[in-house]
């Protein structure tokens, strides 16, 4: 017991020792009482932003394709097509003797977003390519297909990524069934197409892969718009482990004629599968900022698919300088998201990533890779929370090292990514999302000012 009172009054006589030797003060805006640290109020943290373009977007390997139009009330227009290579599930497979076609369809399934309007009807059109995806060479988001003018195949769709399919599915030397699969798109392709590049193609296009795909090069997808309906919106499809053509042929073996499939998956992971998307702002808000990129308007925009992207920059930061040797305790950056202006989802994640001397894109240190300043995703922030219509972002690290004098401040940007971003992904603009967001600017006086709240202690 006696210990216990003796550790006791030494701790109290340590805190009372050390409250003695430094001056905690706090500068920020919109200061949490429930943080535990009280001070003063300043305006003294000055937020600059802008609304610029995007850099273009390598589109071989993304965990999800893009395709779709979509005529957004703020943003314009956005269009997104996808070349695919088919492949040989069994290569040196055969279609027997005397094949007939009985049907073949395109399944596509679903990614893990759509953004738009889920009432519009989309006229998916497929085609073939003209020539075949280069394996090795990177193709970026602006890149134009080479794609022969003939439809081969075309389905008017509502987009139901959460809605079950019945299809008939064949069983060899025995009756159809009727099975439920996962929500999926099929696509009827022409009988005249199949008959002429499959069934009776020379055996030898079969026989390897290599041979397969210098052959029937591969498949082009877009919507035809003027045979649509609604707004529109950005499907994203699984091209990397389920999405195939099927085949269903009679043919015979011995005495005996049945039906059977043969099937061409696609997948990324092994051949090109890329997409071509575009943004046209014309007559929008967005083109006007892009115009007059030094203007300070009272919001900001960010989009996805290689869209737009906001600028941030603090000029004023190193002031804090002036009041001797401080070390941060926290900084959020708060970034509150416009309401009433269309009925369209924030993006569900935004990441901050900053440029280096070089101008190459790197992650803030809060977000980055050592472990001894880096924080969680849920640490870190950047998750839209609806309640408070906002996002919030901890750059501790990141201010501090720059008053500091560790690191210079150069080009910041926030921009969206999906929501199951990873930090593996990379700091490059995101091709895996189309949503985007409208915000307040860090101009003095709006509405929905970013703000920029930093807690800190000055030490004697």
């Amino acid at each position: 017991m006696k210990l216990y009172k003796l550790d006791l009054l030494t701790l109290l006589i340590s805190l009372f020792i050390l409250s003695g030797c430094q001056n905690t003060d706090s500068i920020g805006l919109d200061v949490d009482p429930a943080t535990g640290i009280s001070g003063t109020f300043t305006d003294t943290v000055t937020v600059r932003t802008s609304t610029v373009r995007e850099d273009s977007i390598p589109t071989n390997s993304l965990s999800q394709y893009p395709l779709g139009y979509f005529n957004d009330p703020v943003f314009g227009k956005t269009t997104a097509n996808i070349a695919m290579t088919l492949k040989i599930a069994n290569t040196g497979a055969t279609f027997g003797t005397s094949p007939t076609l009985d049907s073949a369809v395109l399944i596509l399934h679903y990614g893990k977003e759509f953004y738009g309007d889920s009432t519009s009807k989309f006229q998916i059109e497929v085609r073939q390519l003209a020539e075949q995806m280069n394996r090795t060479k990177s193709h970026y988001n602006q890149y134009g297909f080479n794609v022969s003018p003939a439809v081969i195949g075309s389905q008017l769709v509502t987009v139901r990524r959460r809605d079950s399919v019945k299809v008939n599915e064949i069983v060899t030397g025995k009756p159809d069934v009727v099975k439920t699969k996962a929500p999926q798109i099929r696509i009827p392709i022409s009988a005249a197409f199949i008959n002429n590049n499959f069934l009776n193609a020379p055996a030898t296009n079969f026989s390897t892969n290599e041979l397969f795909i210098k052959f029937i090069k591969g498949l082009h997808l877009r919507v035809n718009e003027a045979q649509s309906s609604g707004p529109g919106g950005i499907a994203f499809l699984n091209l990397t482990d389920s999405s195939r053509l099927d085949v269903f042929y009679k043919s015979t073996s011995g005495t005996t004629i049945d039906t059977t499939m043969m099937s061409f998956p696609i997948s990324n992971l092994e051949y090109p599968v890329s997409a071509q998307f575009t943004h046209d702002y014309t007559g929008t808000d967005v083109q006007t900022q892009l115009n007059n990129p030094n203007t300070q308007y009272d919001f900001t925009y960010v989009q996805g698919l290689g869209g737009v992207r906001t600028k941030i920059r603090f000029p004023y930061i190193e002031k804090l300088k002036e009041l001797g040797n401080i070390t941060i305790n926290k900084a959020e950056l708060i970034v509150t998201v416009v309401g009433g202006t269309d009925n369209y989802t924030p993006s569900p994640r935004m990441i901050i990533y900053t440029t280096d001397i070089a101008n190459q894109r790197q992650f803030i240190p809060d977000f980055g890779t050592d472990p001894l300043v880096s924080l969680t995703d849920n640490e870190f922030g950047g998750f839209y929370d609806a309640t408070k219509k906002r996002y919030k972002f901890v750059v501790t690290t990141f201010l501090q090292d720059i008053i500091k004098g560790k690191s210079k401040q150069y080009d910041t940007f926030i921009a969206p990514v999906s929501e199951g971003y990873t930090r593996s992904e990379g700091k490059g603009p995101s091709g895996t999302t189309a949503s985007r967001t409208i915000f307040g600017s860090g101009k003095t006086g709006v509405t929905y000012k970013m703000k920029l709240n930093i807690f800190y202690s000055k030490i004697n």
